[in-house]
């Protein structure tokens, strides 16, 4: 429980040096060089044409291979080669150029994956290594460093003292035995104790009351836990073979007890949890010292050794019963902005008026220019139509409702003309949409708070400081912004005094602006995972109070279950605006069929947020559904 991430490493080591050595052991040789001389002819002989050309294109293929950087596939090749073909020696070399250059990639991958921190990776790298080339010198370097990186990379353990020893244990005789007495208690634990070779030293303690003891097929360990439990006794080791029994109370406790101190690694657990484990002891165990070294993720404990021994049960199996958790995240967000503007706008203003009556002020008031045109030809006397037109188009005319376009209806001395004043017909569409998405992985430990972040950090101005002193005396020049007449030569102003006298000192507070996402799983079953979900998405408001920015916050919590690569869907309206607006005659664009005359802008602005989690279970909880008793001496 202690050094796990020492004993793994140097196992590995010793397997593959053991591996090596086994394929290091070289193939039986004959001295005879007759039988060598029989050998090869035999060998010739057993290879056939058809072999040999197979042979040959096995190897182009595996110089192919070569030339593509795939060594294992020629290494592989080239063995098939000197299978079919084995008195031709270059398909032998070929292989263990091949082999040379696998090995050399793996190494300098196993090198790589040091340098990244990926260390399982790099003693998969090395190990294959080994199994192809056990005698290469680099890889024999390579598996010394792996072994003394991991012994250096576990901590010392404490320096101990010339006066501590370890606890004293009982070493009593094998077998089991049954027993079927009645005695007193006295001569009941002696008898059964000197059974397996203990000498029971009895205290004052111990009452001589009469008792009666049937067990069949009990061990030392056995009996000495149901005599505890019948007389109500406890059992103190003085040596191998010698032991002390006293009433078990509270003051014999004491008084008789031996307690221990021990060092408890525990590398996973968190600071929370080395805190939760100390008052673990302390409450549950009765253990007075416990103490947590977070900086050597442990705990230091002193009690008695039976609650230790408790203690330790317990937190291996709170160690081991923990399950790892991955869950794949993904956000898809989608924003998507649309604005229409279609229909007619019509004039909702015009002017109506006599068209004789204006033709007529405006030849009164033209008269000159009327007997111009006339005198020179432009137009006869009495067409006034002709007369019109030419004092219209010279330009001479201005500001009368006949040099704009107008339309008449009616006749004679009522002819009426009506002003257009202008209008527009709106066919406009403008659409876009965003999508985007980010997916990440959280890998949590069963009931591990994990939170996830997107967004920014908006800063926010809390508070200002300038002028902390108080009022100091009138002085021009010296104790406040006055100007004098040496500052004045040296082109100092009082604008100046002024701006470097006052300093302001701003508070500022960082506020998450975008997503929060908290989830905590726990592992119901070997299939099944709930998750329990803390959403939260902040924005700002757009307005502010007292200069201070108004923050929009919203909040969705909730627990599901779902089995193992099922996936569970959060979905969230970010933001909602729509605005409609219709130009239009009051009545007459609310009458079916004129609604065409009407122009209506629309907007709508809208986005939309889908997070999909998948949990997938990396490390199981312990498959046992509960854990072995423990007996723990009563607190009295």
């Amino acid at each position: 429980m202690f050094r796990k991430s020492l004993v793994i490493p140097i196992c590995l080591a010793a397997a593959l040096g053991a591996a090596a050595q086994q394929s290091a052991v070289p193939a039986q040789q004959t001295d005879a060089p007759a039988e060598k001389a029989a050998t090869a002819n035999a060998s010739k002989q057993s290879v056939s044409k058809r072999d040999r050309a197979k042979a040959e294109q096995l190897f182009l293929e595996g110089a192919k291979d070569l030339e593509r950087d795939q060594p294992r596939a020629a290494m592989a090749v080239f063995a098939r080669a000197e299978a079919l073909d084995p008195d031709n020696p270059k398909f032998a070399v070929s292989e263990s150029v091949a082999r040379d250059r696998l090995v050399a990639d793996l190494l300098q991958q196993a090198d790589k994956a040091k340098i990244l921190g990926h260390l399982d990776e790099r003693q998969k790298d090395i190990a294959e290594a080994l199994r192809i080339d056990p005698h290469d010198p680099l890889v024999a370097q390579h598996v010394d460093e792996l072994a003394e990186d991991a012994a250096a990379s576990e901590p010392a353990p404490p320096s101990l003292g010339a006066d501590v020893a370890p606890p004293v244990k009982l070493e009593p005789t094998g077998g089991v035995h049954d027993f079927h007495l009645y005695l007193s208690e006295r001569q009941l634990i002696q008898q059964v104790m000197e059974t397996y070779g203990i000498h029971a030293t009895m205290d004052d303690s111990v009452p001589d009351g009469m008792i009666r003891y049937n067990v069949d097929g009990v061990d030392f360990a056995e009996a000495e836990q149901t005599l505890e439990l019948a007389t109500s006794t406890f059992v103190v080791p003085l040596d191998p073979v010698r032991a002390l029994v006293a009433k078990d109370t509270r003051a014999n406790r004491m008084k008789f007890e031996r307690e221990g101190t021990e060092t408890v690694y525990l590398r996973d657990f968190t600071n929370e949890e080395l805190t939760s484990m100390v008052s673990l002891a302390r409450d549950v165990f009765s253990i007075k010292t416990a103490s947590a070294d977070v900086g050597q993720d442990a705990i230091t404990v002193r009690g008695p050794l039976e609650d230790l021994d408790a203690l330790n049960a317990t937190l291996a199996s709170l160690r081991g019963g923990r399950g790892e958790i991955q869950l794949d995240v993904s956000m898809y967000e989608v924003d998507r902005t649309r604005a229409t503007n279609i229909g007619a706008i019509i004039p909702t203003q015009t002017t109506l008026f006599n068209v004789y009556s204006e033709a007529s002020s405006l030849l009164q008031s033209n008269a000159s220019l009327v007997q111009e045109i006339i005198s020179s030809g432009l137009a006869a006397p009495g067409d006034w139509e002709a007369i019109l037109g030419i004092l219209v188009a010279s330009g001479q005319v201005s500001n009368s409702l006949l040099t704009q376009p107008f339309g008449v209806f009616g006749g004679g001395l009522s002819l009426t003309g009506i002003t257009y004043t202008g209008g527009s017909v709106n066919m406009q569409l403008n659409s876009s949409d965003v999508h985007s998405v980010d997916q990440t992985q959280l890998r949590l430990l069963d009931q591990q708070e994990g939170t996830l972040k997107a967004g920014e950090r908006y800063p926010i101005e809390t508070s200002s400081y300038s002028s902390l002193s108080a009022t100091p005396l009138s002085i021009p020049g010296i104790s406040n912004a006055g100007i004098s007449s040496t500052l004045q030569n040296l082109g100092v102003n009082l604008s100046q005094l002024e701006s470097a006298a006052e300093e302001t000192i701003p508070q500022v507070q960082y506020q998450d602006i975008g997503l929060t996402l908290t989830v905590t799983p726990h592992v119901e079953g070997p299939r099944s995972v709930s998750l329990k979900f803390d959403l939260k998405l902040s924005s700002l408001a757009g307005s502010t109070l007292n200069q201070l920015p108004l923050m929009n916050n919203r909040e969705f919590q909730a627990i599901t279950s779902l089995n193992v690569g099922e996936s569970t869907v959060l979905v969230s309206a970010l933001s909602r605006q729509e605005s409609d607006a219709i130009t239009g005659i009051p009545g007459l664009s609310e009458l079916p069929g004129f609604q065409d005359g009407t122009n209506k802008n629309s907007n709508l602005d809208y986005s939309e947020l889908a997070i999909v989690i998948t949990p997938h279970i990396i490390r199981s909880v312990r498959p046992q559904s509960a854990d072995r008793m423990i007996l723990v001496p009563p607190a009295e």
